[in-house]
């Protein structure tokens, strides 16, 4: 969810000259010189915004000596120790939007990373990747004759991703045994968030697969085409199969999860929860689709929104769960654009903000203990 938000002015002015005095105090040329405190004007809008919007209470005066000790931003929201509350560069933030949508220009390929190395871990169906040829296991060893091996993981996901109709090298390495080989593949508008078809069984007869591999702004009317066309080929039941999805919108989840339920407007799907205790409840749309016998696959990549959509269909009874306990995130992200001007910014990016706490129907939690530790899912990169 996005959520705008004016910083005071007054207060945020305050601050700054507070900086201003200390690092003066402690020798702010000299800091500089050592590639400290270059994102002041940053720092000024970020520290208010955690005191005021964080979904746990935060020290002001606790979160300034850590920009002091720190020197730089990235370093203070790490000390926080939540991997969901982070700074977005205006290059991931770009591409933070383009995935919302649900469509992109890529290649249709899913990537993680192992041990530094870029793994290939599944194609989306017709997608170039797909018709090149590439496999769960393929290494990924340069992009457009670059070593993967130096590059971030967000180097790599820019690299392979750009406008439909342009070309990626990918040298490519199968086995850990055969040579590499390069193969150029011609990008293409990618729509991965759902894929869908009819199986047969013997026993059972036309079953109705959908996976979700993410929750984006496209996702429910996807979704509603495929029930529509399950419906009319008379399917015995539906799986759900939302394994290794780390999540995405919140609405899109609603729109998701209610068409797979029962009218439900007394029961709230999902409750958020503030820091003031406040609460606020999100109820099941009218569903349109009659309803199927349903399993929903999950797994402990099941994060947030997948979270979401599971637990209403557990409680309400429509379907039946099969798999590993999920990821436990509990929590739902602001994206908070933050505004340059009388405060420049580096880049312009927003800030990532985990600040809520969610609860499913049944008010069990589903947040992962504070100290246990944390992969964020999203390991699986899409490109």
């Amino acid at each position: 969810m996005t959520n705008r938000f004016d910083l005071p002015r007054r207060p945020a002015i305050r601050l700054l000259v507070f900086f201003l005095l200390v690092t003066t105090f402690f020798g702010f040329g000299f800091a500089l010189t050592q590639d400290k405190y270059r994102d002041l004007g940053l720092a000024c809008q970020v520290i208010p915004l955690l005191k005021l919007k964080y979904y746990e209470p935060l020290s002001l005066s606790r979160l300034v000596l850590t920009y002091l000790q720190t020197g730089n931003v990235p370093a203070l929201l790490a000390s926080l120790g939540d991997p969901y509350t982070k700074y977005l560069a205006a290059e991931e933030y770009h591409r933070l939007l383009e995935e919302n949508k649900g469509v992109y220009g890529g290649i249709g390929l899913y990537l993680e990373y192992t041990d530094g190395q870029l793994i290939v871990f599944k194609t989306i169906n017709n997608s170039p990747a797909a018709r090149a040829g590439l496999q769960p296991g393929d290494r990924i060893t340069a992009i457009n004759h670059q070593p993967t091996a130096g590059l971030t993981k967000e180097a790599a996901v820019g690299a392979i991703l750009g406008p439909p109709g342009t070309t990626v090298v990918l040298t490519v390495q199968r086995g850990g045994v055969l040579p590499a080989k390069d193969i150029t593949l011609t990008r293409a508008l990618i729509d991965p968030s759902i894929e869908w078809e009819i199986r047969s069984d013997p026993q059972i007869g036309k079953v109705g697969w959908i996976t979700l591999t993410q929750f984006t702004e496209e996702t429910g009317k996807d979704l509603g085409r495929a029930l529509r066309i399950f419906t009319r080929e008379q399917v015995a039941g539906i799986v759900l199969d939302l394994r290794y999805n780390p999540g995405g919108l919140l609405l899109s989840a609603l729109e998701v999860a209610s068409q797979f339920l029962p009218r439900a407007e007394t029961i709230p799907l999902v409750s958020l929860q503030y820091r003031n205790q406040t609460t606020e409840h999100f109820y099941a749309y009218p569903n349109p689709h009659p309803s199927f016998p349903l399993v929903v696959l999950i797994n402990e990549w099941s994060a947030s929104s997948s979270e979401i959509v599971a637990s209403a269909i557990q409680h309400l009874k429509a379907g039946v769960l099969v798999g590993n306990t999920t990821f436990g995130k509990g929590l739902v992200q602001d994206v908070i654009p933050l505004r340059g001007g009388w405060c420049p910014l580096p880049d312009g990016g927003p800030l990532l903000n985990g600040r809520r706490l969610f609860h499913p129907p049944d008010r069990r939690g589903t947040r992962r203990p504070r100290d246990s530790p944390v992969h964020p899912p999203g390991g699986h990169r899409r490109k």
